[in-house]
């Protein structure tokens, strides 16, 4: 029956809401980030969702790269050495999708979860416990050591480190690939703990080194240690933002703050989100709009309805300061009205010329100058960018042009 509905509705069903990502735009980033330093290799990272761009659709993407040529380009390193995950979940949807590109969870793994078939990826790993159910269960297993440089997350501690590879030492089925940690404040260049973070990972290499290990890969950071740093204990950076365009406001703390992300010439966002208009109306002067009535119009106005709320993706903090584009990439800038509702938002239309009922509206552009791109809206909502991308519902339909 389930499958007599999907075709069903495969024949009949248009979508309302769609997320459009850019091939063409996605895999210029990369190449643009493999030619920032030719001694550093770039590894996408596709956790949560590929930042909301969707998993299998970014992987597929990412995927056909294999068949390119793997040595350098001109100024830069264009292989792939792997695809990050955060989650098994995550690496059996790629598997389940066809991509056949080598994958790293870093994320943590219930070590019940490695008992069974042979799971043919490479795990960060940090406690011994799971080192031990790799070495039992998933022979042959490549590994990466997560070492805590300072942020004080996940991680070995560095005290902690040389007993910990002694102990590995003794597992004899396992194969170190490489040594890892993550940056807490590489946004901010001039923080004195990026240096302390440095050393510490220089003093972790020194000790895998002693103990005998010989990792491929060492590395420490995402977009903002490729950009804003120097990485050179590293090989290799684990980047996220920066591949599917996403630029500006680094952290919580400074919503308007910008980073040499937005100074890298051919880093574009990847992704748009667009909508339609579900139904037109017109109001009067002192009509009041969605739940709480916390929108007044103060003069008569023409609206539309749109089938999308923050269920799809559409913050909630937009109510009553967020802005569509009803019209296309050319069309008019229209205001949000009222508390966005879990499946349905109103905008004011009373500026566009003729709308009528299945209008494209674009939600989120994938310009960054427009009011409504991701990283303007984020602003808005006094928050990071890829907060509102994670958010993106997975089931809205990607469609991969």
């Amino acid at each position: 029956m389930v499958r007599l509905i999907q075709r069903i509705l495969g024949r009949t069903s248009h979508p309302l809401n769609t997320i459009f990502i850019s091939k063409d735009r996605l895999l210029s980033n990369y190449k643009t980030l493999s030619k920032i330093n030719p001694k550093i290799s770039i590894a996408p990272v596709l956790k949560s969702n590929a930042y909301g761009h969707g998993l299998a659709e970014v992987g597929k993407i990412l995927d056909s790269r294999r068949m390119f040529t793997p040595d350098l380009i001109r100024g830069g390193n264009d292989r792939m050495p792997f695809i990050c995950v955060d989650s098994l979940y995550e690496a059996l949807i790629l598997r389940k999708a066809g991509i056949k590109s080598e994958i790293l969870i870093i994320g943590y793994i219930d070590p019940k979860s490695l008992k069974h078939k042979k799971l043919n990826f490479s795990f960060a790993v940090w406690d011994l416990e799971t080192a031990e159910v790799l070495d039992k269960y998933q022979k042959g297993a490549k590994i990466h050591i997560f070492v805590d440089t300072g942020m004080n997350r996940e991680g070995i501690r560095l005290d902690q480190l040389s007993t910990f590879l002694s102990q590995l030492k003794l597992l004899k089925n396992l194969k170190i690939e490489g040594l890892m940690s993550h940056l807490a404040v590489a946004d901010d260049p001039k923080n004195p703990l990026n240096k302390i973070q440095f050393q510490n990972f220089k003093k972790a290499k020194e000790i895998v080194k002693n103990a005998g290990f010989k990792p491929k890969w060492f590395h420490l950071g995402g977009s903002y240690a490729l950009l804003n740093l120097n990485p050179k204990d590293c090989n290799l950076i684990r980047v996220g933002k920066a591949l599917y365009g996403v630029v500006g406001n680094a952290s919580t703390s400074s919503a308007k703050k910008t980073s040499s992300l937005s100074a890298v010439e051919g880093i574009h966002p990847v992704l748009s989100f667009k909508s339609k208009i579900a139904q037109i109306k017109n109001i009067k002067k002192g009509d009041k709009i969605g739940y709480s009535s916390t929108f007044t119009a103060q003069k008569d106005l023409k609206i539309a309805v749109l089938p999308l709320g923050y269920n799809d993706g559409l913050d909630r903090r937009l109510s009553n300061k967020g802005v569509v584009r009803v019209g296309g990439d050319e069309g008019v800038g229209c205001k949000i009205l009222g508390l966005i509702s879990m499946n349905v938002a109103v905008v004011d239309i009373s500026k566009v010329k003729d709308p009528y009922l299945g209008q494209e509206v674009i939600i989120f552009s994938d310009n960054p100058e427009d009011k409504n791109s991701i990283i303007n809206s984020a602003s808005i909502c006094q928050t990071i960018s890829y907060e509102l991308l994670v958010h993106l519902h997975p089931s809205t339909k990607r469609i991969v042009g």
